[in-house]
């Protein structure tokens, strides 16, 4: 069936970033004289990247709720994703063809940080597929729980711990 709305179990597929994005950021388009194209597409563009915001909001909090995975939103390779910091040594080639074969884009960098892909125009089912997906894969193959996000993972998270706790105990000396 073609040209219909997509059935549950599509993929769901980052948001392929568009070359006039880039061009309105520089201010390098070239529009005739009275052409207000160029206005129209700022408005778009600030309002795309406001529903990416508040997607990439939503996916971070149920990612840290409840695996206690931070993430963060990403451009990258003109694909928008959101970036999981997942704890070292994991395998992430195994966490991203996982994450995929859920029915959500992911893939692995260069960096083998893992990628899930977010799209402007998910729905909120979307949105929470995306979550659950990778919730799921995280669980299953990470045994993680959000019980557990009060132990760092990643060296980022045990830095801050350690940062914390010295501050911690000055804070309790000059007391």
């Amino acid at each position: 069936m073609t040209g219909g709305p997509p059935v549950r179990g599509t993929k769901l597929e980052a948001w392929r970033i568009p070359p006039v994005w880039k061009q309105l950021q520089e201010m390098s388009l070239s529009v005739p004289e009275g052409s207000t194209v160029p206005q129209k597409q700022e408005q778009l563009m600030s309002a795309t990247l406001a529903v990416l915001d508040s997607i990439a909001k939503d996916v971070r909090g149920g990612l840290l709720e409840t695996v206690g995975i931070e993430s963060y939103f990403s451009t990258q390779e003109n694909r928008c994703s959101m970036v999981l910091e997942l704890p070292e040594n994991t395998d992430t080639e195994l966490v991203a063809r996982a994450i995929d074969a859920e029915n959500v884009e992911a893939w692995r960098d260069a960096q083998n940080k893992v990628h899930i892909a977010v799209n402007p125009w998910y729905s909120t089912k979307d949105v929470d597929q995306t979550v659950l997906s990778a919730i799921k894969v995280i669980h299953v193959l990470l045994g993680i729980h959000a019980s557990d996000a009060e132990q760092p993972k990643t060296f980022k998270q045990k830095l801050l711990k350690s940062i914390h706790e010295i501050l911690q105990i000055q804070s309790n000396t000059k007391k």
